[in-house]
């Protein structure tokens, strides 16, 4: 069995575990446990709490009413008192019988619902505090809520909002005195659970308070027996009862629980013969408006004409009306849910100008639907609004005067003098946007209010903005101070330890028991017999060399490094003598064997040997205390070799192994040294891009900085550290992809958005300005971080990959911000890199990388692909050259390929750049000869991709690791320079001296 088969039945067992049957089930046995607490409050009335709580109330023992506490009106921050559910006909039942029951359930895991936990509580100490301010009685009005689900924290802040529901109160014109008239005491909330059964029945006939019981239907435990128990089953009951209420269930309850399978056809039955019989009867006028809001009953004929003058019919079943009647009744068949919400919207319109002629001249109105709790309710709200006043005459108000505050009093009419109404959320929102769809007049003045409010925000904006650049700037310059300080010290630090290292063991014995305290004479000392040791072992060597260039001993003329040789022809290490001395010795010295120890492996003919004005230096005599330094063994300096690989071994190992590895190291290549660093960001960079002299580097500083080579360039001796021209802004979080354009530079981030700011005139720095905060385009249509930028040659186009899985063409031309995409690509993979190749026409082509490891190469505007070929594992970077795509890959392998072909040109196996485990190449480029590729391991490495051997031409470990990252972009800039970027928050610029 495989997972999708373990899904598959997962999903199955969910769906039934929520089935109409089990739902049905689990409210039948909730409804007994409220019919067994109900027995034990014999005088109490069980009233059900709209809409879930009805289900559970047998209609043998409900109240003719219901209530409707809302559970969002208790939610943790959001608190409410709402007067459209003020429920004041619950005061009658409380008077006549000194308490009552409410019943609720909840679906959530939880002992109780919100309302009852909270809503009730708080309408229970608004009235207490509402009366007794309007009566001047002294009794408690605290707020009482059930420690074990409110904290007194939670409870405390509640209580603080209790004055101001109050005065809301006050203020909406109810007659508290006529409502309340009959309670003699205060309201308290009593709680009683499923979980938590009440041993006896409790006695309130001598409490100082009327008892609102709140009985919780649903258990947190499996209740079933037989059949799977779903707490709260009857929540959200539209969503999977259909058309069957709690009048149809209650009415059919054995037929439908008789058998599971057959329980979905009997709902459907029922519901399709019981239309006429689910209607409510009775009907109210409201206030002295002659407008009746009623259920269906109270529409039908020919009793309703006696009573009404007018009829309108809200989804209740279609009357039949003769001829006489037919201009006084309107059917609008509205759907009772959610999804009615638009025909509401279009059902409005139809029903005021239908009532206007009736309600003019104070003749008696009837709206109704099925049920007279919610179509009915909202339609009438309509027409109270539109005609009367607040004294409830008859008087047409414009649009324009219409206020939240003057719907919220006419539904305050409604539901004081019509106790079923209880109109849905989203069907009121049709009435308030009815009325309060913005007129011109009110339009105009939010627009200035708005206006105003805005440049007021603007206005401090822009002084917070100056003092924060004013703070940017600071920081920047004080970093770019540590920066330099730090470095500074690192170097003197190093010579310190080479200086005090060099003294041995002699100096600073670890089994001394007294501590030295080493002089400045002393340290001068040591290191002069340093360079006398280093000037004789150099004597030695040059001993040798001589030895074999004369053809004095029978072995291959060795090799010299480059560096070394050249620094012998210029005599830079030592000072005085002459030729003929140097000669002298040399001569002297001809005849003794020379002990190479494995210094030197091979050589090729053809090396020039030494010449005699340099060699003349090294023929003064050695000072004593070099004597004496030299005969110590201990103190000679280790002899490292220089490893050099011959030809012949360089073609066996070529013939025998697909790739080269770095042990093999080929120091006859193109000597890059370090020239600068270019400090400026904050952390990783992860991103670098040049444009002739301009270079543009991204991090997970979230900031763009851009750089002018050739200012960056060193022009002294000691000059290292460079600051960008510009810093520019924009992203929300880390910048991971950049791109240089004629007139733009462009960059992608991880917050899945391309940004792009005009390039600073020469000379110039555009992050002194807006320019640098605020970009001057932004390109929109990514979901996720995009990954890579390129722009395609002598076009006006910019090619994006992101983690959304799709590949999007951009036009560098748009000039509304955010641009859209041209187009999208999108492929079986996720892209992780792209760049544009040359095909054999010379038109641009675009190369895109993927996870899979496949690299695909097809013309712009084609639908297919030209060339496809696998790299292998995860491709990281691409970069082309002409014709040619450089792929790097998570493998730690480097490949070159023909884009026209999709052939490899260093055949199968490519170069192996990083074969260490764990380590991938991070970084490629390619500019003919070389190949240049970073790994995570910090190195920088060189390759003549072009010799058949594929050797490396230096190796250099560039950046710092951070968290298994190291360089993460490298890029050749004019000429042969090099840049890279890396984790430690740097961007190196690397030279080629030859």
């Amino acid at each position: 069995m495989d997972s999708s088969d373990l899904y598959r039945i997962s999903e199955e067992l969910r769906k039934e575990s929520r089935s109409t049957y089990n739902r049905l089930r689990s409210i039948d046995a909730d409804a007994q446990f409220v019919t067994d607490v109900s027995q034990m409050f014999p005088g109490f009335p069980v009233i059900g709490n709209e809409r879930c709580g009805v289900w559970y109330v047998d209609p043998q023992i409900a109240h003719a009413d219901s209530v409707y506490f809302k559970s969002t009106d208790g939610h943790t921050g959001n608190w409410k008192f709402s007067l459209r559910r003020a429920n004041t006909h619950v005061f009658a039942a409380l008077a006549r019988h000194g308490g009552c029951l409410i019943v609720d359930s909840t679906r959530k895991g939880k002992s109780m619902p919100d309302s009852f936990s909270r809503t009730i509580p708080v309408w229970c100490a608004v009235w207490n505090t509402a009366i007794r301010m309007v009566r001047g009685v002294e009794w408690d009005c605290a707020l009482h809520t059930p420690p074990s689900m409110v904290s007194e924290s939670e409870s405390s802040q509640m209580q603080e909002l209790v004055p101001r529901f109050v005065q809301s109160l006050l203020e909406s014109g109810m007659d508290i005195g006529e409502l309340t008239g009959s309670v003699g005491k205060p309201l308290r909330p009593i709680w009683v659970t499923r979980d938590q059964r009440l041993a006896m029945p409790p006695d309130f006939g001598d409490a100082d308070f009327v008892p609102v019981v709140c009985v919780s239907a649903s258990s947190t435990r499996d209740c079933g027996q037989g059949f799977m128990y779903v707490q709260g089953a009857a929540d959200d009951h539209e969503l999977w009862a259909g058309e069957l209420t709690a009048q149809l269930y209650w009415q059919h309850r054995a037929e439908l629980l008789r058998d599971r399978n057959e329980c979905l056809a009997v709902v459907k039955r029922i519901t399709q013969q019981c239309v006429q019989s689910n209607g409510s009867t009775g009907f109210s006028f409201i206030r002295t408006t002659n407008v009746a809001v009623g259920g269906q009953a109270s529409g039908q004929p020919p009793a309703c004409w006696t009573h009404f003058d007018a009829i309108i019919n809200c989804r209740a079943p279609e009357l039949a009306v003769d001829a006489e009647h037919a201009k006084r009744y309107l059917y609008m068949p509205i759907t009772d849910s959610k999804r009615g919400q638009s025909e509401m919207a279009g059902a409005i319109p139809r029903a005021l100008e239908f009532v206007r002629p009736f309600v003019s001249s104070n003749a008696r109105v009837l709206v109704h639907c099925a049920q007279g709790s919610n179509l009915s309710v909202c339609v009438a709200l309509a027409i109270l609004v539109q005609y009367f006043d607040a004294q409830g005459e008859f008087r047409i108000n414009a649009r324009s005067e219409v206020t939240k505050q003057m719907i919220q009093k006419r539904l305050l009419w409604i539901t004081t003098a019509y106790a079923k109404a209880n109109p849905q959320r989203a069907m009121l929102k049709q009435v308030n946007r009815h009325f309060m769809d913005l007129v011109f007049e009110r339009a105009l003045g939010m627009m200035q209010s708005e206006w105003r409010r805005v440049e007021l925000e603007r206005m401090e904006w822009e002084v917070e903005r100056v003092r924060l650049k004013a703070r940017i700037s600071a920081s920047e310059k004080r970093i770019a101070q540590l920066s330099t300080l730090y470095t500074v010290s690192q170097k003197h630090i190093t010579m310190l330890e080479k200086m005090l290292g060099s003294n041995g063991n002699s100096a600073n014995s670890a089994n001394s028991s007294e501590p030295v305290d080493v002089a400045v004479s002393e340290v001068v000392k040591v290191t002069q017999s340093t360079r006398e040791r280093s000037r004789r072992l150099l004597e030695q060597c040059l001993e040798e060399i001589e030895a074999l260039a004369n053809g004095k001993v029978d072995l291959q003329p060795p090799e010299i490094a480059a560096a070394p040789l050249e620094a012998l022809r210029r005599g830079e290490f030592g000072a005085g003598g002459s030729s003929a001395a140097s000669l002298g010795l040399l001569a002297s010295k001809a005849s003794a064997q020379p002990k190479l120890n494995g210094i030197i492996e091979s050589e090729p003919a053809g090396e020039p040997a030494p010449s005699m004005a340099s060699t003349a230096q090294l023929a003064e005599p050695a000072s004593e205390d070099a004597a004496h330094a030299s005969d110590d063994e201990g103190s000679q300096p280790e002899r490292r070799p220089i490893r050099r690989i011959s030809e012949q071994r360089r073609q066996r190992r070529a013939s025998s192994a697909g790739a080269l590895t770095v042990d093999e190291v080929d120091t006859n290549g193109a000597p890059w040294r370090e020239q600068r660093v270019l400090a400026g960001h904050m952390d990783c960079v992860r991103a670098v891009d040049t444009r002739g002299d301009v270079a543009a580097s991204g991090g997970d500083d979230g900031v763009v900085a851009v750089w002018a080579l050739e200012a960056a360039r060193p022009r002294r001796p000691g000059a290292r550290d460079a600051g960008p021209t510009a810093m520019l802004r924009g992203h929300l979080s880390a910048v991971t992809s950049v791109t240089v354009g004629a007139e733009h530079v462009y960059a992608g981030g991880l917050d899945s958005s391309i940004r792009a700011w005009a390039l600073p005139a020469a000379g110039g720095a555009c992050g002194d300005d807006v320019a640098g905060v605020f970009p001057a385009r932004e390109y929109a249509g990514h979901t996720d971080a995009v990954w890579g930028l390129a722009l395609a040659p002598h076009a006006s186009l910019l090619a994006s990959v992101s983690a959304d899985a799709t590949c999007r063409l951009w036009s560098t031309d748009a000039q509304q911000t955010p641009a859209a995409p041209r187009a999208t690509l999108r492929g079986a993979h996720c892209p992780t890199a792209l760049c544009f190749a040359r095909d054999g026409g010379g038109d641009a082509r675009l190369a895109v990388g993927y996870a899979s490891g496949l690299v695909d190469v097809r013309d712009l505007g084609a639908a297919s692909s030209a060339v496809a070929f696998h790299a292998g594992s995860r491709v990281t970077r691409v970069a082309q050259q002409g014709a040619l795509l450089a792929v790097a890959c998570a493998g730690g392998a480097v490949q070159v390929y023909d884009a026209r072909t999709g052939a490899s040109v260093l055949g199968s196996s490519g170069i192996l750049a990083y074969p260490a485990a764990g380590v991938a190449a991070t970084a490629v480029d390619i500019a003919d000869p070389f190949l240049v590729t970073g790994g995570s391991d910090g190195a920088v490495k060189w390759w003549d991709w072009r010799r058949p051997q594929r050797s490396v031409c230096e190796v250099g470990s560039a950046h710092a690791q951070k968290a298994d990252e190291g360089v993460c972009a490298v890029r050749f800039a004019a000429g042969s320079d090099v840049l890279t970027a890396g984790a430690d928050g740097l961007v190196r610029l690397f030279s080629n001296a030859s």
